[in-house]
């Protein structure tokens, strides 16, 4: 259990794919001032990120590498991404339509996340387990959705501070995102 909760907390936060290994770092651009369009983006990109990299996982491990197919993974990944994203952005057009009109370009490109794409490759290559794989997916999806709420939070914080003219906009964001991932190693001890 220690195993898996270790893996976890290393994916979201020592390893974290958008500030660490710059997975998918668009979505920090993409998401706006509001924390409850920041909220639903971050909730459905732990979701597709979570689902389409354990079944991204399972199809690697369990059809394409055994038969030798595993020139196809980049085009099998992309594929169960798209349908995936498509999938859900159905059902959410059925349930939450207002939600799906106010952030539609968001929504759609979750389907051609960097993030989603690099965390199957990085555990298509992984010698871990197939279940301490999805551990990682689990905690890959839940660092990704901390990290897209936590900047919004901090852009409607700095939209309000008093900052040279120079820095202001994309450039006090990514030092804001340097600072948070050099915060962030400190958790290395830990895992």
């Amino acid at each position: 259990m220690t195993t898996y909760l270790g893996i976890i907390i290393g994916a979201a936060l020592v390893n974290n794919v958008f500030l660490v290994q710059l997975l998918g770092v668009s979505s920090l651009f993409l998401s706006s001032n509001k924390l409850q369009n920041a909220l639903e983006l971050a909730l459905l990109n732990f979701v597709v990120l979570f689902l389409a990299a354990s079944i991204n996982l399972a199809i690697f491990r369990l059809i394409l590498n055994p038969l030798g197919l595993e020139f196809l993974r980049i085009i099998c990944f992309v594929a169960v991404s798209s349908t995936l994203t498509i999938l859900i952005l159905e059902s959410l057009k059925k349930k939450f339509p207002l939600s799906l009109r106010r952030q539609r370009l968001a929504f759609y490109l979750t389907s051609g996340n960097s993030a989603i794409l690099g965390v199957s490759i990085i555990n298509a290559d992984s010698v871990l387990s197939l279940t301490h794989g999805v551990a990682y997916n689990f905690g890959a999806a839940l660092g990704f959705a901390l990290m897209i709420i936590s900047f919004a939070a901090l852009r409607l914080r700095l939209d309000t501070a008093d900052i040279p003219t120079p820095f202001r906009g994309a450039a006090i964001q990514l030092i804001s995102a340097g600072i948070v991932s050099m915060c962030l190693l400190g958790f290395a001890g830990l895992v």
